[in-house]
């Protein structure tokens, strides 16, 4: 599978303001719009990363294993900026909707029950 690094393409909900498209409501609606203008073939399987931030690493620790239990690939480090730890899942998967929407949901209730944040998704265009 060939990946073209698009900087443009981390596709997290808080950078839709940056994009100027803050009046969509659905960031997962608006990601595949975003890949699909980028030349994304969405009918090919994505490394899509997910991003949860926690406030502790043992709260990230702590949810590892349920999200890597659900099919995911799991790393826990330090947030790139702040005191914030990062539970990144990763999968490869056909980006739909529907698929993402319901890993939207899980993953704010995993992060919310663990005083954390779910900060959306991201991957690049894949030909």
């Amino acid at each position: 599978m060939k990946f073209t690094i698009v900087a443009a393409l981390i596709l997290v909900a808080g950078f839709s303001r940056f994009f100027g498209l803050a009046k969509t409501k659905d960031p997962d609606q608006l990601a595949l719009q975003q890949l699909k203008k980028a030349g994304s073939n969405l009918s090919k399987p994505h490394k899509i990363e997910f991003f949860l931030y926690f406030k502790s690493q043992a709260s990230a620790e702590a949810v590892a294993p349920t999200i890597k239990n659900s099919g995911f690939d799991v790393e826990v480090r330090q947030a790139a900026q702040g005191a914030d730890w990062l539970c990144l899942a990763t999968k490869a998967m056909v980006p739909e909707l529907v698929a993402l929407k319901k890993i939207r949901r899980n993953f704010n209730a995993i992060a919310v029950a663990n005083d954390g944040e779910y900060d959306g998704w991201g991957t690049g265009v894949v030909n």
